[in-house]
């Protein structure tokens, strides 16, 4: 709650001071709990969830559930650095390269950037 960039206009989101807390840190046991009641990603779901966007994001319950540690796994959302630094190299090289259908630097990015950045010189330039 008191990071420096939550209280800057400029540093984290353009025009916008973060005020909002952190979402808790829930147990496995307590994710265990919201989630128990959900289908599974082998069954077929309805089409609204109650409470979906208000009080969770789950649509379905993943199949890691059924292994007999998961509650208490500590890091059940760990990423695999290895291939973040691939997939990383990969959208870097391809755009620098401006390899075609491969680059993440085209008009629609151009366009998020205007609304997240106060940089002019990376927005979209009409000709």
């Amino acid at each position: 709650m008191n990071h420096e960039f939550r209280k800057m206009k400029n540093a984290f989101r353009k025009n916008k001071v973060e005020s909002d807390p952190p979402p808790p840190l829930l147990t496995g046991h307590q994710i265990w709990e919201r989630i128990s009641q959900l289908p599974k990603v082998t069954e077929a779901s309805p089409s609204r969830l109650p409470g979906y966007g208000v009080e969770h994001n789950w649509t379905k319950q993943s199949i890691f559930w059924e292994l007999p540690y998961w509650k208490d796994n500590m890091l059940r959302h760990n990423l695999n650095v290895m291939h973040i630094e691939k997939n990383y190299f990969d959208h870097l090289f391809n755009t620098v390269m401006d390899v075609k259908g491969k680059t993440k630097d085209n008009p629609k990015a151009r366009m998020d950037i205007k609304e997240y950045c106060r940089r002019k010189e990376l927005w979209l330039q009409e000709l």
